[in-house]
């Protein structure tokens, strides 16, 4: 009792208090703008509402297509390049990682951002990104992974998120560019860096733990109201940031070259 309560661990606290200068998640841009110029084009595969291919193409003169498979994502980034004055730059359309509507050859950059999570046939989708690259061409990928630190349980929770479990183990990933022909050329342990940069400064983790709180004590009003599949998701949801933040989901960035 006396080691646990008996010092108020002063220096220990300040220590802890102190920001160890995380890097921001535009630390990510920057692998990628250094690998682009304006003769380049660029691929995001997954492009969600394009807020990484937009800044991509501004920052570096290239042009790029987006592609997803969500209506509603391909909806919202058509028109924040239209909101951008960038419609004849950036192309934006429905698409897969497995089936990428490009010809062979075409691309020099591929960017694919937390999208390999959720990808079915990963190692198809790796050969695609192959086909449609130019020789010597590269892919910026950002990724999360499990660690020993998440439990069984805790990993079940995140099962509404639609995961490919096998997509969440890092020496598979690995494996998979290696037989896909894909070197790491850089890679960056990103670990709890972003969570920290942003946390510091909005809390967005404190944010989705206030929410779970609020969910789970209207866990009731909210199956009744939106059903429990809809209940799971929030759930898993809102889990994700906290885990990386704990230490049981670990983001890494790849740089992946062509020969």
């Amino acid at each position: 009792m006396q080691f646990v309560y008996g010092d108020q661990d002063e220096e220990l606290r300040a220590i802890l208090s102190e920001s160890l200068a995380p890097r921001s998640p535009d630390f990510l841009l920057e692998l990628a703008v250094p690998l682009l110029t304006p003769d380049s084009r660029l691929l995001d595969v997954g492009c969600r509402d394009a807020r990484h291919l937009i800044p991509l193409v501004e920052r570096s003169g290239c042009t790029g297509i987006g592609i997803d498979p969500v209506d509603r994502n391909v909806d919202g980034a058509r028109a924040a390049v239209t909101a951008a004055g960038l419609e004849r730059r950036i192309g934006i359309r429905r698409g897969v990682m497995e089936r990428i509507e490009e010809p062979d050859d075409s691309v020099d950059v591929v960017w694919c951002r937390d999208v390999f999570e959720v990808i079915p046939d990963l190692q198809a989708g790796l050969l695609e990104v192959v086909r449609v690259l130019k020789p010597g061409g590269a892919a910026v990928v950002y990724t999360v992974f499990t660690t020993p630190r998440l439990e069984p349980r805790e990993a079940a929770v995140l099962e509404p998120l639609g995961n490919v479990p096998q997509n969440l183990e890092r020496a598979r990933v690995e494996r998979a560019f290696e037989q896909a022909g894909l070197r790491v050329e850089r890679l960056e342990e990103i670990a709890t860096e972003f969570r920290e940069y942003e946390e510091e400064r909005t809390q967005p983790v404190s944010d989705s733990m206030l929410r779970l709180a609020r969910l789970r004590r209207r866990r009731d009003e909210v199956i009744e109201r939106f059903g429990e599949d809809k209940y799971d998701l929030w759930e898993a949801s809102l889990h994700w940031l906290a885990y990386i933040l704990l230490g049981k989901l670990e983001p890494v960035a790849y740089v992946l070259r062509l020969p």
